[in-house]
């Protein structure tokens, strides 16, 4: 995840409502909470304490009754009483109630493409194309230092290729 312009700037400027306000709608974006908690840290490095003090608001972490209506309440309440008590419920409550939107983002986060995977074989195989390429050209133009370097070529794609063993 990558922390964005807008809110590095929210924090350098000191907009302490704006910076919680985009924490909190960073559990929307992303109900993993990881962009949450790269974002905390930032702020937190930056400003020092974010988090104000618990307004003893007895807070329902009894997840069967959990709804849309209670997380909605949550969300409005935490942009004027921004405290850790608070900010652990409606992480529990939308990767709880968003667990479809989590699950898939950890699947993706944990996939990576297999054609984004670029393994010795591969290279090894452009390598000796190229290394071929030049032996030839160096044999049609009659120049042993073109022939010679394309040998060494192709060799280092063959060596590559035998060595591979399906890592990047």
């Amino acid at each position: 995840m990558a922390i964005t312009s807008e809110f590095m700037e929210a924090v350098q400027s000191g907009k302490l409502m704006r910076v919680r306000i985009m924490l909190k709608d960073s559990l929307l974006v992303d109900p993993t909470a990881a962009q949450f908690d790269e974002m905390e840290c930032y702020a937190t490095e930056k400003m020092g304490n974010i988090y104000v003090e618990h307004d003893g608001e007895i807070l329902n972490f009894d997840v069967s009754s959990w709804n849309e209506n209670y997380f909605n309440q949550q969300m409005v309440t935490v942009v004027n009483c921004f405290s850790k008590e608070r900010i652990t419920l409606l992480k529990g409550m939308v990767r709880f109630l968003y667990k479809e939107k989590v699950n898939k983002i950890r699947s993706e986060a944990n996939s990576v493409p297999s054609q984004s995977h670029i393994t010795r074989k591969q290279i090894g195989m452009g390598v000796t194309v190229a290394g071929a390429v030049l032996t030839v050209a160096g044999i049609c133009t009659s120049h042993t230092a073109l022939t010679v370097g394309g040998v060494v070529v192709a060799a280092t794609g063959i060596a590559l290729i035998i060595s591979d063993k399906g890592e990047v």
